[in-house]
């Protein structure tokens, strides 16, 4: 399948259509013929001219890191297609509340530091757009622009053509209203990205010179998480204002930050885990358990979005 050209800078504005849907439960079998994407965690989705999607993370900016990578069911069509492995003392739970009373021996894993992925589903490149609880750049900073250099401060790009996204959750304080100065909304944590009926998926994964790409058709099902978490000394114990916030201003628009609050926000107990790729060569060098587990409030990470105007 050819791959397609696509415009990355976009004026920000507009909004997304009303409709909230949710995932199903990680324990309901997988239907032939679909793919799910579960995006979690503190990145940015950019809806490009032509209405696909590019979908970027942050790497290491103000002492903020945040690490991206992928999760899979281990034996999966795609586990084995990517070559994820194992890693010792990670616990999926601790990531996405969906996965709570899983083992986390089930789960693989891989790198996604300086990787770039292309997921096609379906003829058109246009992706219907159902997701409302991203933070909207365009209310929180009218007026500003996208960063022309996005790509090359991103640590991971995935960019999505097809398909359909939606709202879902990975942290109880998700669908809460939260503010940025005047602008109140529910914000969300987690993505799904599913293929329309019938249509057949491919997924190409670009690290360097490795390239891979596995086609998911009618007969097939699959999923996949994309994850960006926050290395344990980024993360703060106060769970009603999300200093991450000043990381995606910088990082997207290049904006004066605008710190998000909610009153009601009350973070969530974790299981103790690493944090796979700390170093980004390695699947050895996470943070060990008891560093891990605190402090126990872990900070809601939202994903923020950058739309078109209707049309």
């Amino acid at each position: 399948m050819n791959r397609r050209d696509f415009v990355s800078r976009v004026v920000l504005g507009g909004a997304a259509a009303a409709c909230t849907n949710f995932g199903e439960p990680a324990s309901a079998a997988p239907v032939p013929g679909t793919f799910k994407f579960r995006f979690i965690g503190l990145m940015g989705f950019v809806e490009r001219k032509d209405r696909s999607f590019l979908v970027a993370t942050p790497g290491q900016h103000h002492h903020m890191t945040h690490i991206p990578f992928l999760m899979a069911r281990s034996g999966s069509p795609l586990a084995k297609a990517f070559d994820m492995r194992p890693v010792p003392r990670v616990v999926p739970a601790a990531f996405d509340t969906e996965l709570e009373g899983t083992r986390p021996g089930d789960f693989v894993y891989r790198s996604l530091a300086n990787t770039s992925i292309e997921v096609i589903s379906g003829p058109t490149d246009r992706v219907i757009n159902e997701a409302t609880q991203m933070a909207h750049l365009a209310s929180i900073a009218p007026g500003k622009r996208l960063r022309g250099n996005l790509e090359r401060w991103a640590m991971a790009t995935i960019s999505l053509r097809g398909g359909r996204i939606e709202n879902s959750s990975a942290h109880p304080d998700a669908g809460k209203v939260w503010s940025f100065g005047s602008h109140s909304q529910p914000l969300t944590d987690a993505v799904n990205y599913r293929n329309l009926p019938g249509s057949t998926t491919t997924i190409r994964l670009t690290s360097g010179a490795d390239v891979q790409t596995v086609t998911i058709d009618a007969a097939q099902a699959d999923e996949l998480w994309m994850i960006s978490s926050a290395a344990m000394s980024a993360r703060m114990n106060d769970p009603v204002m999300l200093i991450h916030s000043q990381l995606l201003f910088d990082f997207l628009v290049d904006a004066t930050p605008v710190l998000a609050t909610c009153p009601t926000a009350t973070g969530r107990l974790v299981p103790p885990t690493e944090l796979p790729f700390t170093a980004p060569t390695s699947a050895s060098n996470g943070i060990i358990a008891s560093e891990a587990a605190a402090p126990p409030l872990v900070e809601f990470c939202f994903i923020c979005d950058l739309l078109l105007g209707p049309g």
